[in-house]
């Protein structure tokens, strides 16, 4: 599955620097108690865990928790942003598509918070990214479209670098995306990914972008469309 580590890293670093130690502290102890709770719920169930992000670090053979952490998503007794997005990595397998989509989106739209989106929404793109299915193109479309989903659209527009058979769709809203400082990273590598022609005269322009990580993608998905 794709985790961006740096973006973790990042997150704890400025949830120290923006919290204080008395609130950090009923933070870690929120989470600690309702990590014991969701590792007692899957224990009970016969997985042999001692953190819920065992099963995230370890290898797993055993994939019948799916179900169990997608109903323990939106439980009264699960709030804490890093345990909720501990479920979602651990159910993005191969083995929960098919079974998580439907959730996973709902759960997507009920997310209140820009922090919530942020955190929990970019692991449900993520999800779809690194799951992706065409039956489920037009709600990612609509995410990647929609501003006010802000940076937890950045995986979901990866994600419509995949498609087989809205490739037209995807580009021409990939395009527009590529004037969106928030994802329009995204728009290019999933721009290089589609192979469109179309896209030719954009990336070509952003070859001399002031962002030089931009340039740099947008170099190599010229590369990839000229060379088909």
């Amino acid at each position: 599955m794709n985790l961006d580590f740096d973006k973790e890293i990042e997150r704890i670093i400025r949830e120290k620097k923006e919290t204080s130690p008395k609130v950090l502290n009923e933070i870690h102890r929120i989470r600690k108690k309702e990590n014991e709770f969701v590792v007692m719920e899957l224990r009970n169930a016969g997985f042999k865990v001692s953190n819920l992000f065992d099963l995230i670090n370890f290898k797993q053979t055993d994939f019948e928790y799916i179900n169990l952490l997608l109903d323990l998503l939106d439980s009264k007794k699960v709030t804490d942003p890093i345990i909720k997005d501990g479920i979602i990595r651990a159910v993005t397998v191969k083995k929960a598509k098919g079974i998580a989509e439907e959730k996973l989106l709902d759960y997507y739209q009920s997310l209140k918070t820009e922090k919530e989106k942020e955190l929990i929404g970019w692991s449900v793109g993520n999800w779809f990214e690194y799951l992706y299915t065409d039956s489920y193109f037009d709600q990612i479309k609509k995410i990647s479209a929609d501003k006010n989903n802000g940076m937890s659209r950045q995986m979901f527009v990866l994600a419509l670098g995949k498609t087989k058979k809205h490739k037209e769709q995807s580009e021409k809203l990939l395009l527009e995306l590529t004037f969106d400082n928030q994802v329009a990273l995204h728009a290019v590598i999933a721009l290089g990914k589609l192979k469109l022609s179309n896209s030719i005269e954009r990336l070509t322009e952003l070859t001399t972008n002031k962002n030089k990580t931009i340039k740099k993608e947008a170099i190599k998905a010229l590369k990839k469309i000229t060379a088909e």
